[in-house]
């Protein structure tokens, strides 16, 4: 199975601990082409449970898009703690997008069995929080109103206020009403939801789905998304999901040993375990335990999804967690960090669609309600 080579946003050392926790990479492509940035792009947001993640997608499809290798137009992250700064950054992306910022930095692949990363230049913005509407403008720069902003949040109300007011400060009060908030359906972009309630699966997780299927449409696929907890996805070839399972991430594993012991140290998820033979210290032995554990779902299930579809089944590896357990698995893997801006942006591409449909259909102003219009100017770009 030939791995993929993704793009994958990287932070970016900063000279103070405050930009190192607010300020990750943002990247653009070396040359970008003046017709994808005709238009404003989309500005796609994820709020995982650690980080709020953002990266700005170009307003039409280009024709050689790839889901398995997003090239974004732009992309960063910053720590909840933090998200007074998530504005700034997306206006300094945006900003050195649209001035043709070039550079570039080398990426770096785990293990032989995949190439991950791509070539990108990185800039590292100005931390301070900005003003409700003073987000417009940066040396002369204007933000243009975006195609439409998406949302997948895990993180609760307040991160969902959170990016309703960096919307507010770059673009004004009204920006917030943009906002459209992906939430788990029965069926959405040619993937079929199998929970039993489909909207108790996490919409983070759904929009991986759909990313992935984007990114190898007609193949099994094995989803393993490893961060504050690790998911296993099972998605057949047709789109119809199978279920998942929900395990606790590295990180939390190590956490909880620390936590819940009285001789054993808490130790760093980063923290290289030495091997993979038994230990013959604690601190490897409790690495090398918690990787073995990691290791050992995904390829106890990779194996039995193969063997229940009596096919081959690719497994995809992302989440910012990912590396440590790819020095361990035995199987084949391709990496993908980009999964759910990937899912987003095939969600808003869509969705753009059917409402240029609607309005199509329209064969009058008669036919389209003050309500119609409202919707369409509160959520530009949607469905």
């Amino acid at each position: 199975m030939n791995a993929s080579k993704p793009a994958e946003a990287s932070a970016t050392p900063m000279a103070t601990t405050a930009a190192k926790a607010t300020a990750a990479a943002m990247q653009t492509p070396s040359s970008t082409p003046a017709s994808i940035l005709a238009k404003a792009p989309w500005l796609l947001v994820d709020a995982g449970n650690s980080r709020i993640k953002w990266a700005l997608a170009p307003a039409e499809r280009p024709n050689d898009w790839r889901a398995a290798s997003p090239a974004f137009l732009a992309s960063g992250a910053v720590d909840h703690a933090e998200w007074r700064t998530l504005a700034t950054q997306i206006r300094a992306g945006w900003s050195a997008l649209a001035r043709g910022t070039s550079g570039s930095t080398s990426g770096s692949t785990s293990g032989s069995k995949t190439a991950s990363t791509s070539d990108a230049p990185h800039f590292a913005p100005n931390t301070a929080p900005l003003a409700i509407g003073q987000g417009g403008q940066d040396e002369g720069f204007i933000c243009p109103e975006p195609a439409g902003v998406w949302l997948t949040n895990v993180a609760g109300d307040a991160a969902e206020q959170a990016v309703r007011m960096t919307l507010q400060t770059l673009w004004g009060m009204a920006s917030s009403d943009w906002l459209q908030v992906l939430h788990a359906s029965e069926a959405r972009a040619g993937v079929r939801n199998g929970y039993d309630t489909p909207a108790q699966l996490g919409s983070d997780r759904w929009a991986s789905l759909i990313g992935a299927h984007a990114a190898w449409p007609g193949e099994h696929l094995l989803i393993v998304t490893l961060g504050t907890a690790t998911t296993v996805e099972a998605l057949r070839a047709d789109g119809d999901y199978l279920g998942g399972l929900i395990a606790p991430g590295p990180a939390l594993m190590l956490r909880s040993l620390g936590q819940g012991t009285a001789q054993l140290p808490t130790l760093d998820a980063t923290m290289p375990s030495g091997g993979q033979d038994f230990a013959r210290n604690t601190t490897d032995a409790i690495l090398r335990g918690c990787l073995a554990a990691q290791a050992g779902l995904v390829e106890r299930n990779h194996a039995q999804l193969q063997a229940r579809l009596g096919a081959p089944v690719r497994c995809v590896l992302s989440g910012g967690a990912r590396q440590a357990l790819a020095q361990t698995l035995t199987l084949p893997f391709t990496e993908h960090d980009q999964l759910v801006p990937a899912g987003l942006y095939e969600v808003a591409i869509r969705a753009a669609a059917d409402a240029a449909l609607l309005a199509g259909s329209a064969h009058s102003p008669a036919n389209v309600t003050p309500q119609d219009s409202r919707e369409n100017r509160r959520a530009p770009g949607g469905a």
